[in-house]
């Protein structure tokens, strides 16, 4: 067999453009928070379609899930229904609020959080939901807000994977109660690391900001616009969640990228979905990917044969992943209070993350696809 070049899981494109805005940044000289950093909340508010909404950017997406909880009301003695299919940092937020996970299913078919079941684990200390869009694939979110509604609870979406998806040809982000992003080094736009969260009204966001910044009421720029710099107040409780100049520049350029960027990816999962359509053993997401802007690409295969797949496509230089393990068997987390998890417990062991890439070549796709149909015996 010809010796070919590995595929990781997870490439970040960081084109010329990104490294100039860097530059230019660096060479500005402030290298904290500051007008690259506004230049950024406006860039995706406009991206968003924002006109009665509000932006704030933060250090990482983490960060903003748990600015996101605080802005909901989420405090200690509260519980907040979360799926455990889903990465830690849902639920390290929701303890660093001084709440409690509750562990909900997933839907089968879109990997979000059931509605059905969330509904049987609201509570008296219920405070909030915390719906994943898993994969970039937008969940009954009309069905969780109308439970939300019904039940008086707060929704933080935890919109991490899906910056740039669409709910119901609306952008997600542009609508609801509190939305989270996240631009780490693998999302479908990076800032290096970082994060936003996306509110209602100004008084919420004027809160934000204070908790963004240690509690301080005038952040540094605003204070060097003032002959006295220097005078400030400390008005709350407060977090080093800001993001700097140098991440934000980052941002800035992948965010003129980003149509760019979803359509590439976009061609990317389609192609996925054409050559592994009736591979026997092999799930594909039941999505075309229209309103999709896809984060990670995953395929369900029957949890014997998986090891034997990693195994295989290893062995052919082809990295994969595993979103996500079940968060309600890490040691940390076995104690938090669960509905049943039937779904959870079925998909942790079948599913699998396949090398999706912001421009990923289609021979790349397709060399993927073929060693999984190899393996499966399909032509």
């Amino acid at each position: 067999m010809t010796e070919q070049p590995p595929i990781p899981v997870f490439q970040p494109h960081v084109g010329l453009d990104t490294i100039k805005a860097v530059v230019d940044a660096l060479h500005a000289g402030w290298l904290g928070m500051g007008a690259v950093t506004q230049a950024f909340e406006d860039g995706l508010a406009r991206f968003l379609g924002l006109e009665a909404r509000y932006v704030l950017a933060t250090n990482t997406g983490t960060s903003a899930l748990h600015l996101g909880l605080l802005a909901a009301g989420v405090s200690p003695g509260d519980e907040v229904v979360t799926p455990a299919f889903n990465f830690v940092a849902d639920h390290q937020a929701i303890i660093a609020a001084g709440a409690a996970p509750v562990f909900c299913d997933v839907d089968d078919a879109t990997l979000g959080l059931d509605p059905d079941k969330a509904a049987a684990l609201l509570g008296p200390r219920t405070k909030a939901i915390v719906p994943l869009h898993f994969g970039g694939l937008p969940g009954r979110l009309k069905e969780l807000y109308a439970l939300a509604e019904r039940r008086g609870v707060r929704v933080v979406e935890d919109a991490t994977h899906a910056f740039g998806s669409r709910a119901d040809g609306r952008m997600i982000g542009s609508f609801g109660d509190v939305t989270c992003f996240s631009f780490d080094p693998v999302k479908v736009i990076t800032a290096i690391d970082g994060g936003a969260v996306v509110v209602g009204d100004p008084a919420t966001l004027e809160r934000l900001r204070h908790w963004r910044f240690l509690g301080i009421d005038r952040e540094t720029l605003e204070r060097y616009k003032n002959s006295r710099a220097w005078e400030y107040d400390v008005v709350s409780q407060g977090f080093r969640y800001h993001m700097t100049n140098i991440n934000a520049a980052v941002g800035l350029s992948q965010l003129g990228r980003a149509p760019e960027f979803i359509a590439a990816r976009r061609r990317s999962c389609r192609l996925y979905n054409a050559r592994l359509a009736g591979v026997d053993g092999v799930r594909c997401p039941a999505t075309d990917f229209e309103d999709v802007a896809p984060f990670i690409y995953t395929i369900r295969v029957p949890a014997a044969r998986r090891e034997g797949l990693i195994e295989h496509l290893r062995r052919r230089g082809i990295a994969t992943g595993i979103h996500f393990l079940p968060a309600q068997e890490f040691s940390f987390l076995r104690g938090c209070r669960r509905g049943d998890l039937a779904v959870t417990e079925r998909v942790t062991r079948e599913i699998l993350t396949l090398p999706l890439h912001t421009l990923m070549a289609d021979a790349l796709v397709e060399r993927v696809a073929a060693a999984i149909r190899e393996h499966f015996g399909a032509r």
